[in-house]
């Protein structure tokens, strides 16, 4: 059998020469050999005895690229998960205290206490701003409530002020003192208060003497003032000198009645009345 020359036939370009394996020794041989030069890849042929390997996969040459295949883009993303705030850590304690001195009146304690509570809710995630809201709404009323209070009692003052002669502390006959400024002295025929002023206000009458009647029965209004005229105007010239000529002043008395006298009652009280009014005393 003749076989090809190795030099005879040569390879396709690019493929390396298969070099042939003899069959091991003791083999049958059915066929002729294989020949070395077959084309690389080529399937073997059963039955034969000869093996034959194909080629390789062609490339063309000068095939121009072509785009890769554009693919569907994937379906659009979903709402990333988001996490939640965490849950309330209790009920802030200076909440607490603002609603308590905002309902008992501690105004100072309520306004501080209840803006402390809300900066600390907000940084601290409490519950409570109610309660602090509520704290500064009760402390801030009953600052309203004070100032018309106070407006209120001003005012009440002021019209004290401006109001005529006839004011002041309706004092009873038998507790003044001397040196007490009075007004509306009045000329009825009993006579059971006085309204007391301070001196400095304008005013129509001043104390300025008292004494005790010795009589064991009463004597009868006739003997009083008998008596009382000329005391009370002895008792002026002591108090005061200069009111004895001054026109603008005169004489005033309180006595007892039978009906006091029964009950003890037994003092004369001088009264210099001033015609018009007129501030500070007498004495001086």
């Amino acid at each position: 059998m003749n076989y090809p020359s190795p030099d005879s036939t040569p390879p396709p370009y690019g493929q390396q020469p298969y070099p042939q394996v003899p069959p091991p020794p003791g083999a049958p041989q059915s066929g002729p050999p294989a020949d070395p030069y077959a084309p690389y890849g080529s399937a073997p042929q059963y039955g034969t005895g000869q093996q034959q390997y194909g080629t390789g996969p062609q490339y063309a040459a000068s095939q121009p690229y072509s785009a890769p295949p554009q693919q569907t883009p994937p379906g659009g993303y979903g709402v990333p998960y988001q996490q939640g705030p965490p849950p309330p850590s209790g009920t802030n304690g200076f909440a607490i205290a603002s609603l308590i001195f905002g309902v008992l009146g501690g105004i100072l304690f309520g306004f501080i206490f209840g803006f402390v509570a809300l900066s600390q809710i907000k940084k601290r995630n409490q519950n409570g701003r109610g309660m602090a809201i509520a704290g500064i709404v009760l402390s801030s009323l009953w600052t309203l409530a004070i100032c018309a209070g106070v407006a209120i009692a001003v005012i009440a003052g002021a019209n004290a002020d401006t109001t005529d002669t006839t004011g002041g502390d309706d004092t009873s006959v038998h507790s003044l003192r001397i040196g007490d400024c009075l007004n509306d002295l009045s000329t009825e025929d009993e006579i059971e208060e006085l309204p007391v002023v301070p001196c400095t206000e304008l005013h129509d009458g001043e104390v300025y003497a008292e004494f005790k009647l010795t009589e064991s029965t009463f004597p009868g209004i006739e003997a009083i003032e008998k008596k009382a005229d000329p005391r009370c105007a002895d008792l002026l010239k002591s108090y005061a000198p200069k009111a004895v000529d001054d026109p603008a002043v005169d004489t005033y008395y309180l006595y007892p009645t039978s009906e006091s006298w029964a009950g003890g009652d037994r003092a004369v009280t001088c009264i210099a009345t001033f015609d018009p009014a007129r501030t500070g005393k007498l004495k001086g």
